[in-house]
């Protein structure tokens, strides 16, 4: 069982690689733990065009819901409306997105080796174990796509995350909102460093996916907290007589990794930390990575050199298009940590200023919130004060 990549992970990002590694004539082995591809689900699923162009499926398989713009509601019950005349983000079938991608990878002939869990990666060779029975597998080249408790970052000694928050939400139907807007939570007795959020997932705004995320560790434990959006005041009156149809959840792993690519190794999506901290989003700094890995091995294969210095190009590559967004977002969110729930919502209520408004309309991007960040300090002078330690990068 000899391959030129293998991959352990078969989210989107590992998919995405053994889709593109796989259409170059590689011999690619997707090893997943689970024992199906996409379930149980772990994420929001609410993505920019620019994730479903990266991913190459068709539109109309995935898109559940388009949104327009969002519901703010801040920790004294103030609500403030962010709306747009474009489509702002579409909720998706994460499930079914998961799926497709691995089926476009399978379809190049890539080997997909479910309910499989890799547990040593010494010598080229990875050791699997499924229901008792073990096997052995040589790689070329391996790719930790495995998530933010990767094993492959583990092994190799790579740089931990920065902060890994925790997340718990569910599918909810039989409720009664506008489907064009997100509704977004901040308060430390909902969502403690963090924020919760209903998102509708159908076009009648009967059905939506509703979660948080806290920090780690929360003051509570996390379920208690899920619990409490069925009680709270600010979220009870939006999920009254809804039905709960499954639960999802996970670890979201936040802050710049200063390695991630080593001899005939390289980590990629949650298991490199690529996520956008303001939002906890990893699809598209995953995907755009993953594109950035498949590259870099590619050549390496091409010219059977795996060598640290080769795969580096792919830390390299995907530094130079995300670490400056990163690193804006952990400032940001250094700052927020330290605000209490009267600060956060003194400075949501600049969001009453039209001008305020326009502003998030015309920057707002959910990929890149830095657009958005400096043109609101602009023109909120009493922020002007965090800008030196948000530019000090």
């Amino acid at each position: 069982m000899k391959y030129d990549a293998v991959i352990i992970g078969a989210g989107p990002i590992g998919s995405n690689v053994a889709l593109h590694l796989s259409k170059k004539g590689f011999e690619v082995a997707v090893v997943e733990q689970k024992r199906e591809i996409g379930i149980p689900l772990k994420c929001a699923g609410l993505v920019s065009k620019r994730v479903i162009e990266l991913s190459g499926i068709s539109p109309n398989k995935i898109i559940q819901n388009e949104l327009y713009g969002a519901y703010i509601h801040s920790p004294e019950g103030r609500v403030f409306e962010i709306e747009s005349d474009r489509v702002q983000a579409f909720a998706i079938d994460r499930v079914l997105f998961d799926k497709l991608l691995a089926e476009n990878a399978q379809n190049y002939n890539a080997v997909y080796l479910l309910n499989n869990k890799a547990y040593s990666f010494e010598d080229g060779k990875v050791q699997i174990k499924s229901d008792g029975e073990s096997g052995v597998l040589q790689y070329k080249i391996l790719i930790g796509a495995d998530g933010a408790k990767s094993k492959v970052r583990e092994f190799f000694g790579f740089p931990d995350p920065k902060e890994v928050l925790l997340g718990v939400g569910a599918e909810v139907e039989n409720i009664n909102i506008n489907p064009k807007k997100v509704h977004v939570f901040f308060s430390r007795n909902i969502a403690p460093g963090f924020f919760a959020w209903i998102i509708p997932t159908n076009r009648e705004g009967t059905e939506a996916r509703i979660g948080l995320c806290t920090s780690t560790p929360p003051p509570k434990p996390i379920k208690s907290y899920f619990d409490m959006m069925f009680t709270n005041p600010l979220t009870e009156p939006f999920l009254k007589g809804c039905t709960v149809k499954g639960l999802l959840g996970g670890a979201i792993p936040l802050g710049f990794l200063d390695e991630t690519a080593m001899d005939r190794v390289m980590i990629v999506g949650d298991a490199a930390s690529q996520v956008k901290p303001l939002s906890g989003g990893g699809l598209y700094p995953g995907l755009l990575s993953s594109n950035f890995c498949s590259e870099v091995a590619e050549e390496a294969l091409e010219n059977n050199d795996a060598a640290k210095k080769i795969l580096k190009k792919y830390h390299n590559l995907w530094s130079a298009a995300l670490k400056r967004e990163i690193a804006i977002g952990m400032r940001i969110r250094k700052r927020f940590l330290q605000m209490d729930d009267s600060q956060v919502d003194k400075y949501l209520s600049y969001l009453n200023d039209e001008e305020i408004l326009s502003i998030i309309s015309k920057y707002g991007d959910i990929d890149y919130p830095s657009k958005l960040a400096f043109p609101l300090l602009k023109n909120i002078p009493i922020l002007l004060k965090f800008l030196p330690e948000i530019m000090h990068l």
